[in-house]
């Protein structure tokens, strides 16, 4: 528990936390709803439980949030402000800086829990941790990826909130000590409000649901390693003493399974073992090819901790190695039947990541506590600074396939809108929509189906008071050119 003379501390660090979040999805890099996989997700709210033989069996998380916090900006905000693409931006906003805070409290209150730092040293860490979230793909001044961010919102719930949703229970359970410290220790209520959210952990997304498994997975494989050292292991008792972890990997296992009995699952490679030295390659790249200033703290602090016990392992090293090692051979697996590139990609790295940054502070921790002159290791990541000179413009990456500016997204909405409601206004039920003109294959972002999806949207959220059939979708260069919209992208 925190005690009373501390807790002002996690809360006033809670509150910056989670203005700066809203903040930041809200006005420096909002989230809009812009391409197709946007506009069907904002409205197609599935039921929340795992189905066979659909699109995505066990994606419940992302598919019942994203749409049920569309209609809350619809349907709450909207009839407020009066402004459709910004009450969807602002209902997205709110929601992600909730769980985002969540995250990069519940950090420091692991650190803290654990008797790992003081207060006060817990809330910096917790300040770093959250930094480097933001310049861990830095290469240049323009555009870059960073780990909580993502190519449209539907990726955004698909993989960075479900990554953190399963990053928060990891964390959770760790300042308990373990899965089952934290059960003999937590009360009913308590019991079922995790048990909720270990649901939509595991039924998120196989990509973000990994950090959760490798943590419940590494603790089962090595405390049958440690009971088989010292000639202790009897099948019942370890079945006994680690149920809640049997329980659990049985359960991720479980949605592996129903994951392939999906119409997405189909679709993927077969060509696996052609596929593994591409993904291996992409996964090497993706641990080592980040901002550089963080590979080297990374390094620097690893030897250093290394070095500091007499250049030996300990066993908590044991385990974040069993943690990225199990992971990153889980997430090679899966992008070489998927899409080897997938990897790669910021929102899927986020999972190493997670743990790659905790075991860095960790030692960073143990170092400042051996000599305070350690305290000026972070200093390394100032010559980010430097990369940001490099072809100077937006540093971060938007929330949009296109990489258009949030005015020129809510302007092409709105310009989609009016033409509906020309239509309404003249009673007609049908309609040819015209959209930008994309040098693409499909025309995506904004393919052909996007109309039927448009008209779904703004008829279910009361945006247009009747059903029009979008007849035809004609593709416009003179649209291209009006919204300042770069067709190769």
């Amino acid at each position: 528990m925190l005690h009373k003379k501390d807790l002002s501390i996690f809360i006033i660090y809670g509150l910056v936390i989670f203005s700066a979040l809203l903040l930041f999805f809200t006005v420096i890099n909002p989230l809009v709803v812009y391409d197709a996989d946007d506009w069907m997700y904002i409205y197609t709210l599935r039921k929340p439980i795992p189905m066979m033989h659909v699109w995505n069996p066990t994606k419940v998380f992302p598919e019942t949030a994203m749409p049920a916090v569309s209609y809350f900006g619809a349907f709450v905000i909207n009839p407020i402000i009066n402004n459709y693409c910004h009450s969807l931006t602002l209902a997205h906003g709110l929601f992600a800086s909730m769980l985002l805070t969540i995250y990069f409290v519940q950090f420091p209150v692991m650190f803290y829990k654990r008797n790992f730092a003081t207060a006060k040293r817990s809330i910096v860490y917790g300040c770093l941790f959250f930094l480097l979230h933001f310049i861990s793909h830095i290469f240049k001044g323009t555009d870059n990826a960073f780990l909580i961010g993502s190519i449209n919102i539907t990726c955004f719930y698909n993989y960075v909130l479900a990554a953190v949703l399963n990053a928060i229970l990891v964390m959770h359970f760790i300042s308990y000590g373990g899965i089952k410290k934290w059960y003999q220790c937590s009360n009913l209520l308590h019991k079922l409000v995790v048990l909720i959210w270990t649901y939509f952990a595991l039924n998120s997304n196989l990509y973000s649901s990994v950090i959760m498994a490798t943590y419940v997975g590494s603790e089962l494989f090595l405390n049958l390693v440690n009971e088989k050292k010292e000639n202790n292991f009897k099948i019942k008792d370890y079945l006994l003493n680690n149920w809640p972890n049997i329980l659990l990997i049985f359960w991720w296992l479980t949605t592996n399974v129903l994951e392939t009995t999906g119409g997405r699952a189909g679709d993927m490679h077969k060509s696996v073992l052609a596929n593994l030295p591409i993904v291996i390659f992409y996964a090497v790249v993706s641990v080592l090819g980040k901002n550089v200033f963080i590979t080297i703290l990374d390094v620097v602090v690893f030897v250093l901790w290394y070095r500091l016990h007499g250049k030996k392992i300990t066993s908590t090293a044991v385990r974040f190695i069993a943690f990225i090692g199990f992971q990153l051979l889980y997430l090679i697996l899966l992008s070489a039947a998927v899409e080897p590139t997938y990897i790669y990609r910021s929102e899927v790295t986020i999972c190493t990541f997670f743990y790659l940054f905790m075991a860095m502070i960790a030692c960073l921790n143990e170092l400042i506590k051996t000599d305070k002159k350690y305290k000026r290791l972070p200093m390394i990541l100032a010559g980010t600074v430097l990369l940001l000179l490099i072809h100077p413009g937006r540093v971060l990456m938007p929330y949009n396939y296109s990489y258009l500016t949030y005015n020129q997204c809510e302007a092409l909405m709105d310009d989609m809108i009016t033409q509906f409601k020309v239509a309404e206004a003249q009673g007609k039920d049908e309609i040819v929509l015209e959209v930008p003109k994309f040098d693409s294959e499909n025309n995506w972002p904004y393919c052909e189906f996007i109309g039927e999806r448009m008209e779904e949207a703004f008829y279910r959220h009361n945006i247009i008071d009747s059903e029009i059939e979008v007849k035809e979708v004609k593709l416009s260069e003179e649209k291209t050119k009006e919204f300042g919209i770069n067709p190769a992208r």
